[in-house]
């Protein structure tokens, strides 16, 4: 049976039980992300077959959107939007719910592509309304796809390290022994990183604990490649889209 402690091992994202349309146990899980009107992104977790789980909006963010003034009538954009996030894994069904099924075992990396998939439609729906998309924190889209390459080891929010220079330095997570940023493909974060890497290597915690820089690579990878590159020449590095497929089960 699933439960909010079996859900920490998709995500930290806030968790809470529910009921579904059946009055079955369910999962509400909070992301901190929002659509069009600063509407929260929910996801919600079923156990449909013997162990298989259902990931669903429930039909939360067309519901949501067409309220927002998105006619999902107008042309074939119902059919865009499933090529959009057919790609993610997940399904829009006639009912108008994004969804897809996985194994327990798989569910970490369906859950972050499910995610990632929503952030997606939420793009479309404010490119349609000629809106500018707010900027999303790129460390908690991320952390689901962090979590599914070990989902059984420690995480940490936020985790803070002594460097050489008795200097604190905080990274977006720790996981296992991995002290991990996410950033921009920017030179001023990949400077910022690679100063805050150099001295965490140097200091006490890097007996221990190593850090890796993920760089989001997904709109501009010549740019990420570039900048990691650069970080490569004293720490580790990686772009988002492995991150991404070493979270696939295999």
């Amino acid at each position: 049976m699933i439960d909010c402690s079996w859900a920490s091992r998709l995500s930290q994202y806030e968790c809470s039980p529910v009921r579904d349309l059946h009055g079955s146990a369910a999962l509400q899980i909070g992301t901190p992300f929002t659509t069009l009107g600063d509407s929260p992104i929910v996801l919600y977790l079923a156990e449909q077959q013997p162990d298989k789980v259902l990931i669903s909006d429930n039909g939360d963010m067309l519901s949501h959107l067409a309220g927002c003034g998105v006619d999902l009538s107008h042309g074939n954009r119902f059919n865009k939007l499933r090529d959009l996030v057919k790609p993610f894994g997940l399904t829009l069904t006639t009912r108008g719910d994004f969804s897809a099924l996985a194994s327990q075992s798989e569910a970490p990396y369906h859950f972050a592509q499910a995610v990632s998939g929503l952030l997606a439609v939420s793009s479309w729906a404010s490119a349609t309304l000629n809106e500018r998309p707010e900027p999303h924190d790129l460390a908690a889209e991320a952390e689901p796809f962090i979590l599914a390459r070990d989902p059984g080891a420690i995480l940490i929010r936020r985790r803070s390290v002594l460097g050489a220079s008795n200097s604190m330095h905080e990274f977006a997570f720790q996981h296992g022994s991995d002290l991990i940023d996410v950033i921009p493909p920017k030179p001023a974060r990949t400077g910022a990183s690679l100063r805050k890497a150099g001295d965490v290597q140097n200091g006490p915690a890097g007996l221990d604990l190593f850090p890796l820089i993920i760089v989001d690579d997904r709109a501009e990878p010549d740019k990420a490649n570039h900048e990691i590159a650069i970080l490569t020449s004293l720490t580790r590095a990686m772009p988002m889209t492995r991150l991404i497929e070493n979270a696939r089960p295999h």
